[in-house]
């Protein structure tokens, strides 16, 4: 049985646990991101697909995290979630040497990256950016990418690129999109969602950090 307030407990445990996206990670800038939702006869999944820049590792990366009952392996990060949709190059004076999005050269001079270093001080977060805003469908995790991590028998029921997420101050059985969500895999109606009227899913409502 798929029960609204048990669905708001395991949200508040995951993400108190940090096996939910933390979009104010200190490590990790998150440039976009996107949720779906989705449930069996008993079980649900909500799926965060982003794109994030990720320094430490491969820099420009699509990572995709699950949360629910219906969470095939360990929940938040594992290593088999995270993919390289595209790459930026750069020199040691921060000039692009090539950019790559999906095995397509991209000319830098056709994207517009507008660095801002007090909110955030990498100019290819900039580049990553300005990447977002032009290639966000192939940047974000491909649907046979995502399909390994839903489980046969899940019935697709919402996806969304804007929601209120929660912080440390706000879980989310007190954000507007959560229960609403919550509400949405009870019923199996996704015609309950309403979208909130001040979504801060946008990668400046978290830098500067």
């Amino acid at each position: 049985m798929v029960d609204r307030d048990s669905i708001l407990s395991v949200l508040d445990n995951a993400f108190q646990s940090i096996e939910m996206p933390c979009l104010g990670n200190m490590n990790i800038d998150y440039v976009l991101s996107r949720l779906s939702v989705y449930r069996s006869s008993d079980k649900w999944l909500l799926l965060f697909n982003s794109v994030v820049w990720w320094p430490s590792a491969e820099g420009l990366m699509a990572m995709v995290e699950v949360v629910g009952t219906g969470v095939v392996g360990r929940q938040g990060f594992d290593n088999d979630r995270f993919f390289g949709p595209g790459s930026i190059e750069m020199d040691d004076a921060q000039n692009i040497l090539r950019i790559v999005v999906r095995g397509e050269d991209i000319d830098p001079t056709s994207l517009v990256i507008q660095p801002n270093y007090d909110v955030q001080p990498e100019y290819a977060f900039w580049v990553s950016v300005a990447l977002a805003e032009k290639y966000k469908e192939s940047l974000l995790a491909s649907q046979v990418e995502v399909n390994q991590f839903i489980p046969p028998g899940f019935q697709h029921l919402l996806t969304i690129d804007e929601w209120d997420h929660p912080t440390w101050d706000m879980p989310p059985s007190r954000t507007l999109a959560f229960p609403r969500i919550a509400n949405i895999l009870v019923t199996s109606d996704p015609s309950l969602w309403m979208p909130v009227e001040t979504p801060n899913t946008h990668w400046s409502h978290w830098l500067p950090k």
